[in-house]
Formats: C-alpha cells, sequence, structure tokens
C-alpha cells in the first residue's frame, strides 16, 4: 500500500473549487484523509488573490505515475488551463509532495500552507 501527501490549493471559486476537488478525489481514493483549511497569501507575484489551501493523505495501491495522472486530469476537469498561471488564477492545484517516503517537492515541504496544516491531518 502507498501512501502519498497531496497539497490543494486554489484561488478562484475557492469553496466551490474545493468541494469540486473532493468530490472527484474521493471518487479515485476511497481511503483519504483532509486536513483543516488556510488561507495564505501568495507565494510569487503574478498572483493576486489569496489561496484556499488543503492537505490530504491518501492510501492507495496505485503507483505513482498514475497517481499523477490522476491528480492532472482533475485539475483540467475543474477547469484549469495552462494559461490561468500566465493570469495569476489557480482554479485547482493538487502536487504530489511525499510518496512514501520520498519527498517530491522539497521546495513546498517547509511552506506554511504545508507546514501549519500538517498537524491538522488525521492518516
Amino acid at each position: 500500500m502507498n501512501k502519498a501527501l497531496l497539497s490543494i490549493g486554489t484561488n478562484e471559486s475557492k469553496e466551490i473549487n474545493l468541494a469540486l476537488c473532493h468530490q472527484l478525489l474521493d471518487g479515485l481514493y476511497q481511503d483519504i484523509h483532509y486536513s483543516d483549511t488556510s488561507v495564505t497569501t501568495p507565494y510569487g507575484v503574478h498572483y493576486k488573490s489569496d489561496f484556499l489551501n488543503q492537505l490530504a493523505i491518501i492510501y492507495t495501491d496505485k503507483e505513482k505515475e498514475e497517481v499523477y495522472k490522476s491528480l492532472k486530469s482533475i485539475e483540467k476537469e475543474i477547469g484549469r488551463t495552462p494559461l490561468d498561471k500566465e493570469e495569476g488564477i489557480v482554479k485547482i492545484d493538487i502536487d504530489l509532495v511525499i510518496w512514501n517516503d520520498e519527498v517530491l517537492k522539497p521546495a513546498d515541504i517547509n511552506r506554511s500552507y504545508i507546514t501549519d496544516l500538517l498537524p491538522s491531518l488525521q492518516g
């Protein structure tokens, strides 16, 4: 069984997009646990709206590449496009941060939206 830490963020239609993200993730992963949420100011200069952030832990028999592809598919289904980033819009961003014991996003692991939410995550 694989264990993955996901980081979820949105800065547009935040509550709606996060709820849709939950619905889609719950449909793919039966063993999933969510953290509390937090609102953070954006990293980077071209994002203008604050982000709604959340973490999730999934347990799955799927391989890392399959999980990664499923996350990108959910982003597209919610409406994320390559042009959005240029406009500072993030409808939804789902990052695979840790896979089992491998940190895949070392630059992100110490950011406040992860360190602040990690204690609230059960699983």
